[in-house]
Protein backbone atom coordinates (compact mmCIF):
# COMPACT_ATOMS: atom_id res chain seq x y z
CA UNK A 1 0.00 0.00 0.00
CA UNK A 2 2.72 2.46 0.92
CA UNK A 3 4.10 2.55 -2.61
CA UNK A 4 0.72 3.10 -4.20
CA UNK A 5 0.13 6.35 -6.05
CA UNK A 6 -2.86 8.45 -5.14
CA UNK A 7 -4.16 11.44 -7.03
CA UNK A 8 -6.07 14.60 -6.21
CA UNK A 9 -6.68 17.61 -8.36
CA UNK A 10 -4.35 16.21 -11.02
CA UNK A 11 -1.32 15.89 -8.72
CA UNK A 12 0.35 12.51 -8.24
CA UNK A 13 1.26 11.70 -4.67
CA UNK A 14 3.65 8.93 -3.79
CA UNK A 15 2.45 7.55 -0.48
CA UNK A 16 5.81 5.99 0.30
CA UNK A 17 7.60 9.28 -0.17
CA UNK A 18 5.02 11.08 1.95
CA UNK A 19 5.45 8.47 4.66
CA UNK A 20 9.20 8.98 4.64
CA UNK A 21 8.70 12.73 4.95
CA UNK A 22 6.22 12.24 7.78
CA UNK A 23 8.67 9.95 9.58
CA UNK A 24 11.37 12.62 9.38
CA UNK A 25 8.93 15.32 10.49
CA UNK A 26 7.85 13.22 13.46
CA UNK A 27 11.43 12.43 14.47
CA UNK A 28 12.31 16.11 14.40
CA UNK A 29 9.16 17.01 16.34
CA UNK A 30 9.83 14.38 19.00
CA UNK A 31 13.35 15.73 19.47
CA UNK A 32 11.96 19.25 19.78
CA UNK A 33 9.43 18.09 22.37
CA UNK A 34 11.96 16.24 24.53
CA UNK A 35 14.28 19.24 24.32
CA UNK A 36 11.46 21.28 25.88
CA UNK A 37 10.86 18.86 28.78
CA UNK A 38 11.70 20.28 32.21
CA UNK A 39 13.82 18.44 34.77
CA UNK A 40 10.75 17.46 36.80
CA UNK A 41 9.24 15.72 33.74
CA UNK A 42 6.71 18.39 32.86
CA UNK A 43 6.46 20.83 29.96
CA UNK A 44 5.73 24.55 29.80
CA UNK A 45 4.35 26.39 26.80
CA UNK A 46 4.46 29.89 25.39
CA UNK A 47 1.15 31.67 25.24
CA UNK A 48 1.06 34.67 22.94
CA UNK A 49 1.78 38.06 24.44
CA UNK A 50 -1.40 40.00 25.04
CA UNK A 51 -2.23 43.65 24.44
CA UNK A 52 -4.74 43.76 27.29
CA UNK A 53 -2.43 42.09 29.82
CA UNK A 54 0.51 44.24 28.79
CA UNK A 55 -1.55 47.43 29.02
CA UNK A 56 -2.81 46.55 32.49
CA UNK A 57 0.67 45.50 33.60
CA UNK A 58 2.23 48.77 32.48
CA UNK A 59 -0.54 50.82 34.13
CA UNK A 60 -0.09 48.89 37.37
CA UNK A 61 3.69 49.34 37.54
CA UNK A 62 3.34 53.02 36.67
CA UNK A 63 0.91 53.60 39.50
CA UNK A 64 2.96 51.53 41.93
CA UNK A 65 6.37 53.16 41.44
CA UNK A 66 7.05 54.99 38.17
CA UNK A 67 10.67 55.66 39.04
CA UNK A 68 11.54 52.32 40.60
CA UNK A 69 9.99 50.38 37.72
CA UNK A 70 10.97 52.84 35.00
CA UNK A 71 12.86 50.31 32.87
CA UNK A 72 10.07 47.74 33.10
CA UNK A 73 7.47 50.34 32.22
CA UNK A 74 9.52 51.57 29.30
CA UNK A 75 9.92 48.07 27.90
CA UNK A 76 6.16 47.47 28.17
CA UNK A 77 5.40 50.75 26.40
CA UNK A 78 7.99 49.91 23.73
CA UNK A 79 6.28 46.56 23.17
CA UNK A 80 2.91 48.25 22.74
CA UNK A 81 4.27 50.76 20.26
CA UNK A 82 6.11 48.08 18.30
CA UNK A 83 3.01 45.90 18.08
CA UNK A 84 0.62 48.51 16.73
CA UNK A 85 -0.53 47.17 13.38
CA UNK A 86 -0.47 49.00 10.06
CA UNK A 87 -4.19 49.77 10.33
CA UNK A 88 -3.61 51.61 13.63
CA UNK A 89 -5.09 48.92 15.84
CA UNK A 90 -3.70 46.34 18.22
CA UNK A 91 -4.35 42.62 17.98
CA UNK A 92 -5.51 40.02 20.47
CA UNK A 93 -2.44 37.78 20.24
CA UNK A 94 0.99 39.35 19.68
CA UNK A 95 0.50 41.16 16.37
CA UNK A 96 -1.64 38.45 14.75
CA UNK A 97 -4.40 39.52 12.40
CA UNK A 98 -6.89 41.08 12.97
CA UNK A 99 -6.73 44.28 14.95
CA UNK A 100 -9.33 44.44 17.70
CA UNK A 101 -11.26 47.49 18.94
CA UNK A 102 -11.17 46.22 22.52
CA UNK A 103 -7.44 45.55 22.53
CA UNK A 104 -6.78 48.87 20.82
CA UNK A 105 -8.73 50.73 23.50
CA UNK A 106 -6.67 49.12 26.28
CA UNK A 107 -3.41 50.02 24.52
CA UNK A 108 -4.56 53.63 24.12
CA UNK A 109 -5.32 53.82 27.85
CA UNK A 110 -1.80 52.68 28.78
CA UNK A 111 -0.05 54.98 26.31
CA UNK A 112 -2.25 57.93 27.32
CA UNK A 113 -1.50 57.63 31.02
CA UNK A 114 2.13 56.57 30.93
CA UNK A 115 3.69 58.41 27.99
CA UNK A 116 1.10 60.45 26.11
CA UNK A 117 3.47 62.99 24.56
CA UNK A 118 5.90 60.50 23.04
CA UNK A 119 3.01 58.21 22.07
CA UNK A 120 0.86 60.94 20.50
CA UNK A 121 1.10 59.53 16.98
CA UNK A 122 0.32 55.99 18.14
CA UNK A 123 -2.68 57.18 20.15
CA UNK A 124 -4.07 59.17 17.24
CA UNK A 125 -3.73 56.25 14.86
CA UNK A 126 -5.43 54.03 17.44
CA UNK A 127 -8.31 56.46 17.86
CA UNK A 128 -8.77 56.60 14.10
CA UNK A 129 -8.97 52.81 14.07
CA UNK A 130 -11.61 52.88 16.82
CA UNK A 131 -13.70 55.43 14.91
CA UNK A 132 -13.45 53.46 11.67
CA UNK A 133 -14.53 50.27 13.43
CA UNK A 134 -17.52 51.66 15.37
CA UNK A 135 -15.84 50.96 18.70
CA UNK A 136 -18.41 52.87 20.71
CA UNK A 137 -21.01 50.27 19.75
CA UNK A 138 -18.67 47.28 19.55
CA UNK A 139 -16.89 47.46 22.91
CA UNK A 140 -19.19 46.36 25.76
CA UNK A 141 -20.08 49.19 28.09
CA UNK A 142 -18.99 52.15 25.98
CA UNK A 143 -22.56 52.62 24.86
CA UNK A 144 -25.65 51.22 26.53
CA UNK A 145 -25.94 48.40 29.04
CA UNK A 146 -22.79 46.35 29.58
CA UNK A 147 -22.53 42.71 30.55
CA UNK A 148 -21.31 42.03 34.08
CA UNK A 149 -18.03 40.44 33.01
CA UNK A 150 -14.51 41.55 32.20
CA UNK A 151 -15.02 42.86 28.66
CA UNK A 152 -17.01 45.59 30.39
CA UNK A 153 -13.88 46.51 32.35
CA UNK A 154 -12.53 48.54 29.42
CA UNK A 155 -14.81 51.51 30.16
CA UNK A 156 -13.67 51.26 33.79
CA UNK A 157 -10.02 51.43 32.76
CA UNK A 158 -10.80 54.39 30.52
CA UNK A 159 -12.46 56.10 33.48
CA UNK A 160 -9.43 55.42 35.68
CA UNK A 161 -7.06 56.87 33.09
CA UNK A 162 -9.14 59.99 32.40
CA UNK A 163 -10.36 58.98 28.94
CA UNK A 164 -14.01 59.25 29.97
CA UNK A 165 -16.04 60.62 32.85
CA UNK A 166 -15.29 58.67 36.04
CA UNK A 167 -18.95 58.12 36.80
CA UNK A 168 -19.55 56.52 33.39
CA UNK A 169 -18.44 53.06 34.41
CA UNK A 170 -20.46 49.88 33.97
CA UNK A 171 -21.72 48.81 37.37
CA UNK A 172 -19.58 46.03 38.81
CA UNK A 173 -21.36 45.30 42.10
CA UNK A 174 -19.20 44.23 45.01
CA UNK A 175 -22.52 43.28 46.62
CA UNK A 176 -22.40 40.12 44.48
CA UNK A 177 -20.46 38.55 47.34
CA UNK A 178 -23.58 38.81 49.53
CA UNK A 179 -25.84 36.66 47.34
CA UNK A 180 -25.96 32.89 47.85
CA UNK A 181 -22.92 31.10 46.47
CA UNK A 182 -24.92 29.09 43.95
CA UNK A 183 -25.97 32.37 42.28
CA UNK A 184 -22.79 34.42 42.46
CA UNK A 185 -20.65 31.50 41.33
CA UNK A 186 -22.44 31.49 37.99
CA UNK A 187 -20.06 34.21 36.80
CA UNK A 188 -17.14 31.93 37.85
CA UNK A 189 -13.82 33.20 36.43
CA UNK A 190 -15.17 36.73 35.96
CA UNK A 191 -15.90 37.08 39.68
CA UNK A 192 -12.39 38.14 40.84
CA UNK A 193 -12.36 41.10 38.46
CA UNK A 194 -15.94 42.03 39.34
CA UNK A 195 -15.13 42.04 43.06
CA UNK A 196 -11.79 43.83 42.75
CA UNK A 197 -13.15 46.61 40.58
CA UNK A 198 -16.43 46.54 42.51
CA UNK A 199 -14.62 47.43 45.74
CA UNK A 200 -13.12 50.41 43.93
CA UNK A 201 -16.49 51.57 42.61
CA UNK A 202 -18.12 51.15 46.00
CA UNK A 203 -15.52 53.42 47.59
CA UNK A 204 -15.13 56.04 44.85
CA UNK A 205 -18.40 56.37 42.92
CA UNK A 206 -21.76 57.86 43.81
CA UNK A 207 -24.03 55.32 45.45
CA UNK A 208 -27.45 55.44 47.08
CA UNK A 209 -27.54 55.18 50.86
CA UNK A 210 -28.68 51.52 50.83
CA UNK A 211 -25.90 50.59 48.41
CA UNK A 212 -23.31 52.40 50.51
CA UNK A 213 -24.38 50.31 53.49
CA UNK A 214 -24.30 47.11 51.45
CA UNK A 215 -20.90 48.07 50.05
CA UNK A 216 -19.44 48.49 53.52
CA UNK A 217 -20.77 45.07 54.49
CA UNK A 218 -19.62 43.43 51.26
CA UNK A 219 -16.11 44.86 51.05
CA UNK A 220 -14.39 42.79 53.78
CA UNK A 221 -16.14 39.66 52.56
CA UNK A 222 -14.99 40.33 48.99
CA UNK A 223 -11.41 41.00 50.05
CA UNK A 224 -11.30 37.82 52.14
CA UNK A 225 -12.73 35.83 49.22
CA UNK A 226 -9.99 37.22 46.95
CA UNK A 227 -7.35 36.31 49.52
CA UNK A 228 -8.66 32.76 49.70
CA UNK A 229 -8.37 32.17 45.96
CA UNK A 230 -4.93 33.81 45.61
CA UNK A 231 -2.09 31.43 44.92
CA UNK A 232 1.17 31.34 46.84
CA UNK A 233 2.76 33.26 43.96
CA UNK A 234 0.26 36.12 44.34
CA UNK A 235 -1.67 35.18 41.20
CA UNK A 236 -5.33 34.44 40.66
CA UNK A 237 -6.16 32.04 37.83
CA UNK A 238 -2.49 32.34 36.76
CA UNK A 239 -3.67 35.40 34.88
CA UNK A 240 -1.71 38.69 34.65
CA UNK A 241 -4.86 40.34 33.31
CA UNK A 242 -6.70 39.59 36.56
CA UNK A 243 -3.69 40.76 38.58
CA UNK A 244 -3.76 44.06 36.69
CA UNK A 245 -7.46 44.61 37.26
CA UNK A 246 -7.10 43.83 40.96
CA UNK A 247 -4.10 46.06 41.52
CA UNK A 248 -5.59 49.05 39.70
CA UNK A 249 -8.96 48.69 41.38
CA UNK A 250 -7.70 48.17 44.93
CA UNK A 251 -5.04 50.87 44.67
CA UNK A 252 -7.67 53.36 43.50
CA UNK A 253 -9.88 52.24 46.40
CA UNK A 254 -7.01 52.57 48.89
CA UNK A 255 -7.67 49.20 50.49
CA UNK A 256 -6.55 45.58 50.38
CA UNK A 257 -2.87 46.47 50.55
CA UNK A 258 -1.83 42.84 50.93
CA UNK A 259 -3.74 41.94 47.76
CA UNK A 260 -2.22 44.91 45.97
CA UNK A 261 1.28 43.75 46.89
CA UNK A 262 0.50 40.15 45.91
CA UNK A 263 -0.84 41.23 42.52
CA UNK A 264 2.14 43.50 41.97
CA UNK A 265 4.55 40.69 42.84
CA UNK A 266 2.79 38.41 40.37
CA UNK A 267 3.02 41.02 37.63
CA UNK A 268 6.73 41.53 38.26
CA UNK A 269 7.35 37.78 38.14
CA UNK A 270 5.40 37.23 34.92
CA UNK A 271 6.61 40.14 32.77
CA UNK A 272 8.55 38.85 29.79
CA UNK A 273 11.99 39.99 28.69
CA UNK A 274 10.46 41.94 25.81
CA UNK A 275 8.30 43.92 28.25
CA UNK A 276 5.00 42.15 27.52
CA UNK A 277 2.68 39.91 29.48
CA UNK A 278 0.67 36.90 28.30
CA UNK A 279 -3.03 36.61 29.08
CA UNK A 280 -2.19 33.60 31.28
CA UNK A 281 1.25 32.75 32.63
CA UNK A 282 1.13 29.33 30.95
CA UNK A 283 -0.91 26.11 30.65
CA UNK A 284 1.73 23.82 32.11
CA UNK A 285 -0.57 20.98 33.23
CA UNK A 286 -2.55 21.07 30.00
CA UNK A 287 0.46 20.95 27.69
CA UNK A 288 2.20 18.30 29.77
CA UNK A 289 -0.82 16.08 29.25
CA UNK A 290 -0.96 16.95 25.54
CA UNK A 291 2.73 16.03 25.24
CA UNK A 292 2.05 12.58 26.67
CA UNK A 293 -0.89 12.16 24.30
CA UNK A 294 1.44 12.89 21.37
CA UNK A 295 4.32 10.71 22.51
CA UNK A 296 2.02 7.77 23.25
CA UNK A 297 1.40 7.46 19.51
CA UNK A 298 5.09 6.52 19.09
CA UNK A 299 6.12 4.65 22.21
CA UNK A 300 4.95 2.95 25.37
CA UNK A 301 5.08 5.97 27.64
CA UNK A 302 4.31 3.79 30.66
CA UNK A 303 7.75 2.18 30.44
CA UNK A 304 9.69 5.20 29.16
CA UNK A 305 12.19 6.33 31.86
CA UNK A 306 11.75 9.99 30.89
CA UNK A 307 8.06 9.71 31.75
CA UNK A 308 8.47 8.50 35.32
CA UNK A 309 8.91 12.02 36.63
CA UNK A 310 6.04 13.21 34.44
CA UNK A 311 3.62 10.74 36.00
CA UNK A 312 4.60 11.78 39.52
CA UNK A 313 4.40 15.47 38.60
CA UNK A 314 0.85 15.07 37.31
CA UNK A 315 -0.19 13.14 40.41
CA UNK A 316 1.30 15.83 42.66
CA UNK A 317 -0.69 18.53 40.90
CA UNK A 318 -4.10 17.04 41.66
CA UNK A 319 -6.34 19.12 43.91
CA UNK A 320 -6.59 16.96 47.03
CA UNK A 321 -8.81 19.42 48.86
CA UNK A 322 -12.08 21.08 47.83
CA UNK A 323 -12.03 24.43 46.09
CA UNK A 324 -14.46 25.73 48.65
CA UNK A 325 -15.05 29.17 47.15
CA UNK A 326 -16.88 27.62 44.20
CA UNK A 327 -18.17 24.49 45.86
CA UNK A 328 -15.85 22.34 43.72
CA UNK A 329 -14.96 18.98 45.31
CA UNK A 330 -11.45 17.60 45.69
CA UNK A 331 -9.95 15.46 42.95
CA UNK A 332 -9.69 17.68 39.89
CA UNK A 333 -6.79 19.16 37.97
CA UNK A 334 -6.35 22.73 36.74
CA UNK A 335 -4.42 24.13 33.79
CA UNK A 336 -1.53 25.41 35.94
CA UNK A 337 -0.60 25.72 39.59
CA UNK A 338 -0.56 27.24 42.14
CA UNK A 339 -3.48 29.54 41.29
CA UNK A 340 -5.20 27.74 38.42
CA UNK A 341 -8.57 26.34 39.41
CA UNK A 342 -9.62 22.68 39.13
CA UNK A 343 -11.75 22.23 36.01
CA UNK A 344 -13.36 19.53 33.92
CA UNK A 345 -11.32 19.73 30.71
CA UNK A 346 -7.89 19.19 32.21
CA UNK A 347 -9.15 16.70 34.76
CA UNK A 348 -10.42 14.57 31.88
CA UNK A 349 -7.25 14.98 29.83
CA UNK A 350 -4.95 14.19 32.77
CA UNK A 351 -6.95 11.10 33.68
CA UNK A 352 -6.63 9.90 30.10
CA UNK A 353 -2.85 10.28 30.03
CA UNK A 354 -2.48 8.70 33.49
CA UNK A 355 -4.00 5.61 31.89
CA UNK A 356 -1.36 5.87 29.14
CA UNK A 357 1.28 6.15 31.84
CA UNK A 358 0.11 2.92 33.46
CA UNK A 359 -1.77 4.31 36.45
CA UNK A 360 -4.56 1.80 37.19
CA UNK A 361 -8.23 2.44 37.92
CA UNK A 362 -7.61 1.37 41.51
CA UNK A 363 -5.10 4.15 42.16
CA UNK A 364 -6.54 6.60 44.74
CA UNK A 365 -5.85 9.61 42.50
CA UNK A 366 -7.73 8.04 39.61
CA UNK A 367 -10.63 7.00 41.80
CA UNK A 368 -10.88 10.51 43.19
CA UNK A 369 -10.61 12.07 39.72
CA UNK A 370 -13.31 9.84 38.24
CA UNK A 371 -15.66 10.64 41.11
CA UNK A 372 -14.84 14.33 40.68
CA UNK A 373 -15.97 14.24 37.05
CA UNK A 374 -19.16 12.38 37.90
CA UNK A 375 -20.01 14.97 40.56
CA UNK A 376 -19.40 17.84 38.13
CA UNK A 377 -21.81 16.68 35.41
CA UNK A 378 -24.55 19.18 34.55
CA UNK A 379 -28.23 18.34 34.69
CA UNK A 380 -28.42 18.17 30.89
CA UNK A 381 -25.67 15.55 30.74
CA UNK A 382 -22.89 17.93 29.69
CA UNK A 383 -19.84 19.28 31.47
CA UNK A 384 -18.80 22.90 31.92
CA UNK A 385 -15.39 23.93 33.25
CA UNK A 386 -15.89 25.05 36.86
CA UNK A 387 -19.47 25.58 37.97
CA UNK A 388 -22.30 23.14 37.38
CA UNK A 389 -25.48 24.21 35.60
CA UNK A 390 -24.37 27.70 34.63
CA UNK A 391 -24.60 29.41 31.27
CA UNK A 392 -22.24 32.37 31.04
CA UNK A 393 -19.83 33.21 28.24
CA UNK A 394 -16.86 31.17 29.45
CA UNK A 395 -18.45 28.69 31.81
CA UNK A 396 -21.36 27.08 30.05
CA UNK A 397 -21.97 23.52 28.85
CA UNK A 398 -19.23 22.74 26.35
CA UNK A 399 -19.33 19.96 23.74
CA UNK A 400 -15.54 19.81 23.57
CA UNK A 401 -15.18 19.44 27.33
CA UNK A 402 -18.03 16.94 27.44
CA UNK A 403 -16.43 14.80 24.74
CA UNK A 404 -13.10 14.80 26.59
CA UNK A 405 -14.82 13.65 29.78
CA UNK A 406 -16.59 10.86 27.89
CA UNK A 407 -13.24 9.64 26.54
CA UNK A 408 -11.59 9.75 29.96
CA UNK A 409 -14.38 7.80 31.65
CA UNK A 410 -14.36 5.26 28.83
CA UNK A 411 -10.64 4.70 29.44
CA UNK A 412 -11.45 3.52 32.94
CA UNK A 413 -14.28 1.20 31.95
CA UNK A 414 -17.35 3.16 32.96
CA UNK A 415 -20.55 1.92 31.33
CA UNK A 416 -22.64 3.92 28.88
CA UNK A 417 -25.77 1.89 29.53
CA UNK A 418 -29.05 3.85 29.51
CA UNK A 419 -29.33 6.24 32.43
CA UNK A 420 -25.61 6.39 33.16
CA UNK A 421 -23.51 9.54 33.14
CA UNK A 422 -21.92 8.54 29.84
CA UNK A 423 -25.26 7.80 28.18
CA UNK A 424 -26.55 11.21 29.21
CA UNK A 425 -23.39 12.88 27.92
CA UNK A 426 -23.64 11.19 24.53
CA UNK A 427 -27.28 12.20 24.29
CA UNK A 428 -26.30 15.80 25.05
CA UNK A 429 -23.84 15.71 22.16
CA UNK A 430 -26.46 14.23 19.83
CA UNK A 431 -29.09 16.81 20.67
CA UNK A 432 -26.73 19.79 20.45
CA UNK A 433 -25.15 18.82 17.16
CA UNK A 434 -26.03 21.14 14.29
CA UNK A 435 -28.05 19.81 11.38
CA UNK A 436 -24.92 19.86 9.22
CA UNK A 437 -23.12 17.53 11.67
CA UNK A 438 -20.89 20.10 13.32
CA UNK A 439 -20.78 21.26 16.92
CA UNK A 440 -19.04 24.22 18.54
CA UNK A 441 -16.65 24.35 21.48
CA UNK A 442 -16.53 27.10 24.09
CA UNK A 443 -12.74 27.38 24.31
CA UNK A 444 -11.72 27.13 20.66
CA UNK A 445 -12.97 29.07 17.69
CA UNK A 446 -15.70 27.89 15.31
CA UNK A 447 -16.52 24.17 14.90
CA UNK A 448 -13.50 22.08 13.91
CA UNK A 449 -12.41 21.38 17.48
CA UNK A 450 -15.84 20.46 18.84
CA UNK A 451 -16.78 18.32 15.84
CA UNK A 452 -13.50 16.41 15.98
CA UNK A 453 -13.94 15.77 19.68
CA UNK A 454 -17.54 14.60 19.22
CA UNK A 455 -16.39 12.09 16.61
CA UNK A 456 -13.65 10.80 18.88
CA UNK A 457 -16.04 10.41 21.80
CA UNK A 458 -18.48 8.34 19.78
CA UNK A 459 -15.70 6.15 18.39
CA UNK A 460 -14.34 5.52 21.89
CA UNK A 461 -17.88 4.62 22.95
CA UNK A 462 -18.07 2.03 20.14
CA UNK A 463 -20.71 4.14 18.44
CA UNK A 464 -18.69 5.29 15.45
CA UNK A 465 -21.36 4.17 12.99
CA UNK A 466 -24.16 6.10 14.70
CA UNK A 467 -25.74 8.97 12.74
CA UNK A 468 -24.15 11.60 15.01
CA UNK A 469 -20.66 10.23 14.39
CA UNK A 470 -21.24 9.77 10.66
CA UNK A 471 -22.55 13.32 10.38
CA UNK A 472 -19.51 14.67 12.22
CA UNK A 473 -17.16 12.71 9.96
CA UNK A 474 -18.96 13.95 6.86
CA UNK A 475 -18.81 17.54 8.06
CA UNK A 476 -15.06 17.31 8.67
CA UNK A 477 -14.47 15.89 5.19
CA UNK A 478 -16.71 18.51 3.60
CA UNK A 479 -14.94 21.32 5.41
CA UNK A 480 -11.38 20.54 4.42
CA UNK A 481 -9.81 23.47 2.59
CA UNK A 482 -8.41 23.21 -0.93
CA UNK A 483 -4.85 23.28 0.41
CA UNK A 484 -5.48 20.15 2.49
CA UNK A 485 -5.80 21.84 5.86
CA UNK A 486 -8.70 22.92 8.03
CA UNK A 487 -10.90 24.96 8.24
CA UNK A 488 -12.62 25.57 4.94
CA UNK A 489 -14.22 28.76 6.29
CA UNK A 490 -14.08 30.68 9.52
CA UNK A 491 -16.08 33.17 11.54
CA UNK A 492 -13.29 34.16 13.93
CA UNK A 493 -9.67 34.84 12.93
CA UNK A 494 -7.20 33.76 11.65
CA UNK A 495 -7.70 33.31 7.91
CA UNK A 496 -6.64 30.11 6.23
CA UNK A 497 -5.71 26.66 7.44
CA UNK A 498 -4.11 26.21 10.86
CA UNK A 499 -1.87 23.51 12.27
CA UNK A 500 -4.17 22.99 15.27
CA UNK A 501 -7.42 22.51 13.39
CA UNK A 502 -5.80 20.39 10.69
CA UNK A 503 -4.35 18.12 13.38
CA UNK A 504 -7.62 17.83 15.29
CA UNK A 505 -9.57 16.90 12.17
CA UNK A 506 -6.95 14.50 10.82
CA UNK A 507 -6.63 12.60 14.10
CA UNK A 508 -10.40 12.27 14.54
CA UNK A 509 -10.88 11.02 10.97
CA UNK A 510 -8.13 8.42 11.35
CA UNK A 511 -9.55 7.31 14.68
CA UNK A 512 -12.95 6.93 13.00
CA UNK A 513 -11.48 4.58 10.41
CA UNK A 514 -10.95 6.88 7.46
CA UNK A 515 -8.66 5.29 4.87
CA UNK A 516 -5.11 6.50 5.68
CA UNK A 517 -4.28 6.44 1.96
CA UNK A 518 -7.42 8.28 0.95
CA UNK A 519 -7.12 11.68 -0.74
CA UNK A 520 -8.44 13.76 2.16
CA UNK A 521 -6.05 12.15 4.62
CA UNK A 522 -3.02 12.39 2.34
CA UNK A 523 -3.71 16.05 1.63
CA UNK A 524 -3.90 16.77 5.36
CA UNK A 525 -0.67 14.89 6.11
CA UNK A 526 1.12 16.71 3.31
CA UNK A 527 -0.14 20.08 4.61
CA UNK A 528 1.25 19.32 8.07
CA UNK A 529 4.59 18.08 6.76
CA UNK A 530 4.92 21.08 4.44
CA UNK A 531 4.29 23.51 7.30
CA UNK A 532 6.86 22.20 9.76
CA UNK A 533 9.60 24.77 10.37
CA UNK A 534 13.35 24.38 10.71
CA UNK A 535 13.01 23.94 14.49
CA UNK A 536 10.85 20.87 14.05
CA UNK A 537 7.64 22.54 15.13
CA UNK A 538 4.62 24.38 13.72
CA UNK A 539 3.46 27.96 13.78
CA UNK A 540 0.67 28.37 16.33
CA UNK A 541 -2.49 30.25 15.36
CA UNK A 542 -4.84 32.26 17.55
CA UNK A 543 -7.56 29.62 17.69
CA UNK A 544 -7.75 29.56 21.50
CA UNK A 545 -10.73 31.59 22.65
CA UNK A 546 -11.35 33.35 25.96
CA UNK A 547 -14.18 35.41 24.53
CA UNK A 548 -14.99 36.79 21.10
CA UNK A 549 -12.61 39.74 21.42
CA UNK A 550 -9.69 37.84 22.93
CA UNK A 551 -7.99 34.89 21.26
CA UNK A 552 -4.56 33.46 21.97
CA UNK A 553 -1.88 31.23 20.45
CA UNK A 554 -0.06 28.43 22.21
CA UNK A 555 3.06 26.85 20.75
CA UNK A 556 2.74 23.46 22.43
CA UNK A 557 -0.95 23.09 21.61
CA UNK A 558 0.01 23.36 17.96
CA UNK A 559 3.07 21.15 18.32
CA UNK A 560 1.63 18.30 20.35
CA UNK A 561 -1.59 17.85 18.43
CA UNK A 562 0.21 17.88 15.07
CA UNK A 563 2.71 15.33 16.35
CA UNK A 564 -0.13 13.18 17.66
CA UNK A 565 -1.96 13.26 14.32
CA UNK A 566 1.19 12.41 12.37
CA UNK A 567 1.88 9.55 14.77
CA UNK A 568 -1.56 8.09 14.27
CA UNK A 569 -1.21 8.33 10.48
CA UNK A 570 2.24 6.73 10.46
CA UNK A 571 0.91 3.80 12.51
CA UNK A 572 -2.16 3.23 10.37
CA UNK A 573 -0.42 3.62 7.00
CA UNK A 574 2.39 1.30 8.11
CA UNK A 575 -0.09 -1.39 9.07
CA UNK A 576 -1.90 -1.02 5.78
CA UNK A 577 -5.10 -0.55 7.78
CA UNK A 578 -7.96 1.87 8.10
CA UNK A 579 -8.56 3.15 11.62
Amino acid sequence: MVAELRDWEGVDVNVGQLQARADRAAESAITHLYDRQREDGSWVDRLSSSTIATSLGVLSLNRADPEGYASRIASGIAWLRAHQRDDGGWAMADAEWPSSPGMTAFAIAALHEVDSDASHRHIQRGRTFLDENDAVNVIPGLNGQAPKTWPAALPTIWALTGLRDFEQQPDLPVEAILVPRRWRNKVSIALPAILGLGVMQSRTMKRSAPRRVLGRIAEPLALNWLREISGTNGGIEECPMIAGFLYLGLRQAGTGVDLQLASLRYLLETQREDGSWAIDRDLEISVTAYSIMALSEFQDVATEPLMQGTREWLLRNQWNKPFRQFGIPSGGWGWANPSGWPESEDTAVVLGVLADLGVPRTHPAVQLGVQWLLKMQNRDGSWSEWVRNTNIMNDRPCPGVTAHVVMALQRYGLSDAPGTALARALEYLRTHQEKDGSISSVWFRDNTHGTSRLLEAFVDSRKGSEPAAVAARDWLLANQAADGGWPLKHELPPKGSTAEETAWALFALLKAGENPAGPAILRAVEWLVNHQDSQGTWRPSNVGLYFDDLCYTDDLIAHTFVLRALGRWIKTISRGESG
